[in-house]
């Protein structure tokens, strides 16, 4: 079960198109690749982490009980002369069976669920796909290799060494001295009361089990803590940037076949089938082409709040070499020469609609500079603010000024200055192929006539009119999707956390049977004994949360931080919170099954050797 949950999770994280060490299949080479990629990415690859850590632990866990529930058996073939060496192999053998059968059983439960879940995420119209890991499945099995030798095995070496009256004892030790003083913070809980002074001396007794089980959920709720506030902050920020690529309530004018290619253009950031391209369309043709002055009744209509013209186009591209001074002296060289095609759009940045998320500056008018996505930032450059680009077209080389985060061609597109693009292809007036409206609400029809009224008037027959919001709402769409794949997996560490929690509540009840069974003949309550309980896993859950607490927080710092928007410092301890509320109230409801057991414990329930 740990292997196939392991692997279906593991499957499942890579299955988005997030994992940078796989090679994805795609039409659209530039599909979601640009600085949001790398961040997701970033957040993915911690997300398979932890949980490879958590199932390494697990089967360590798991391992190891099973060494100690077979002390009895050690014991026994120890009394009857069994050399220790030949304890250890045999029952480190047994560990290794176990583990190998299990691992290939629940290699294929994981593989054969997720096929399965695979099929039906397509149903519903989200991406993914079915792959066979190759990376992380024999990291988690080579470590698990490593590890039952090192710590099963230690516990193996150390059990077969002791004498047969040593090993009899469970998890409660054989030198245990109930005499000894116990430490600051116990002893100081024990003071409160009885019921607190007993569910101690239990947890005291039961160490062995304690650490386990304190390991395993720590490790789960900081899972579920590092993937709650980390998709909480990355699709928020993700959402605000996207929100300012792209703006509200905008209508694109021009001619049919260029307005459409162009809401493709935006359309491929969140659709890995969608690619545009020079064979597809050549937007320079003189047919898509109008001038700034046919555009100008534009501004007679009240409800349009802002005009963006822009002249679009493909081009050829290079990357030129950069230099880079260190600190400590001399200089380097960056860059390797790429070459690629490219949009490349001639703006007029006072008239600029949207309010990108911005690394740099934008250029000034007449400038040699340009602003670039981040799609061309992360994967076309080595160190853009110290290389150039020289465009082909425009026979021109440009230095980067700035990177935005950009939704056009999934972050694949260069801006330039109008002017500079117009003396460069050598056009003798105002051309431009593309105008951007912002209206300061939705269209209404009153306006969409007054548009077609200019359109038709002063463009031509063949142009037209198209607003951009569905667009921009797939794209929305798409980055909230992103958010609903972490939180289907806090959905499924949570039912294993609970399920952790009863068995720890549940794990030594028989053994604990004797002691009910005194505190009732002397007039303890089944109330009492409730609150025992109780405490007990209490005193699980809360060190673990605030230890996921901490290590969740440096997680996310390490990995996200230093990018995204940061929430107010509430959110996480509001998230822990909710968390410590939830883990207690399953921990009350769960007691009333375990009480019932032990409402039905008599004398026949004690162990006799």
């Amino acid at each position: 079960m740990i292997i196939a949950l392991a692997e279906f999770l593991i499957l499942f994280a890579s299955s988005i198109g997030l994992n940078q060490l796989i090679t994805y299949n795609f039409q659209n080479e530039f599909y979601f690749s640009g600085g949001l990629s790398y961040l997701y990415s970033n957040f993915t690859i911690l997300i398979i982490s932890l949980i490879i850590i958590l199932a390494f632990i697990m089967i360590l866990v798991a391992s190891s009980s099973l060494i100690l529930s077979k002390k009895r058996d050690i014991a026994i073939m120890k009394s009857l002369g069994t050399i220790p060496r030949r304890l250890y192999s045999f029952y480190l053998t047994e560990v290794y069976i176990i583990f190998i059968i299990g691992f290939l059983v629940g290699l294929i439960v994981g593989l054969v669920v997720f096929g399965v879940f695979s099929l039906f995420i397509s149903s519903l119209g989200l991406s993914g796909f079915f792959y066979f890991d190759l990376f992380f499945t024999p990291i988690l099995f080579l470590a698990s290799i490593l590890g039952i030798f090192f710590v099963p095995g230690a516990i193996m070496r150390k059990i077969a060494n002791r004498s047969a009256v040593e090993i009899f004892s469970k998890d409660i030790p054989f030198d245990l001295d109930a005499s000894k003083k116990i430490s600051f913070i116990p002893k100081w809980i024990s003071g409160i009361n009885f019921n607190f002074k007993i569910s101690v001396l239990n947890t005291l007794r039961r160490k062995g089990e304690y650490k386990r089980f304190l390991l395993v959920f720590s490790i789960i709720s900081m899972i579920i803590f590092t993937l709650g506030l980390g998709t909480f902050v990355l699709s928020q920020s993700a959402q605000n940037w996207i929100q300012k690529a792209q703006g509200n309530n905008l209508i694109v004018i021009g001619h049919e076949n260029v307005i459409q290619q162009y809401a493709l253009m935006y359309e491929m950031f969140s659709d890995p089938s969608i690619i545009v391209d020079t064979e597809i369309i050549d937007f320079l043709d003189p047919q898509y082409l109008f001038n700034l002055s046919d555009i100008e009744d534009f501004a007679l209509i009240p409800e349009i709040s802002k005009i963006d013209e822009r002249l679009l186009c493909f081009s050829d591209v290079s990357e030129l070499n950069g230099y880079v001074y260190p600190e400590d002296g001399g200089y380097q060289i960056v860059g390797q020469e790429r070459t690629g095609n490219f949009p490349i759009l001639g703006v007029n940045t006072s008239n600029l609609i949207q309010n990108f998320e911005l690394e740099g500056v934008y250029f000034t008018p007449s400038d040699s500079y340009m602003f670039i996505g981040d799609g061309l930032g992360y994967n076309f450059f080595d160190s853009p603010f110290d290389q150039s680009m020289s465009i082909e077209e425009l026979q021109h080389t440009f230095h980067v000024s700035g990177i935005v985060i950009d939704t056009l061609y999934s972050g694949y597109a260069g801006y330039i200055d109008s002017e500079i693009m117009r003396e460069e292809l050598n056009f003798t007036g105002q051309e431009i192929n593309l105008v951007i409206l912002q209206l300061q609400s939705g269209i209404t029809d009153e306006i969409e006539d007054q548009l077609n009224l200019i359109i038709s008037g002063n463009l031509g027959e063949n142009f037209s009119m198209l607003p951009l919001t569905s667009t921009f709402q797939k794209n929305q769409d798409f980055i909230n999707n992103l958010g609903l794949f972490p939180n289907i997996i806090i959905v499924v560490l949570s039912v294993i956390s609970l399920l952790s929690l009863y068995n720890y509540q549940k794990s030594g009840i028989m053994d604990k049977a004797k002691d009910f069974l005194i505190m009732r003949a002397i007039g303890s309550s089944y109330k009492s004994i409730k609150k025992i309980l109780f405490l007990e896993t209490f005193y699980v859950i809360i060190p673990s949360l605030f230890f996921s607490l901490g290590i969740g927080m440096i997680l996310n710092a390490l990995i996200l931080f230093d990018r995204v928007t940061l929430p107010p410092l509430s959110i996480p301890f509001i998230l822990i919170g909710i968390l410590i509320g939830l883990f207690l109230l399953f921990n009350y409801l769960s007691l009333s099954s375990l009480m019932k057991k032990i409402k039905k414990f008599s004398i026949k329930d004690f162990e006799i050797y």
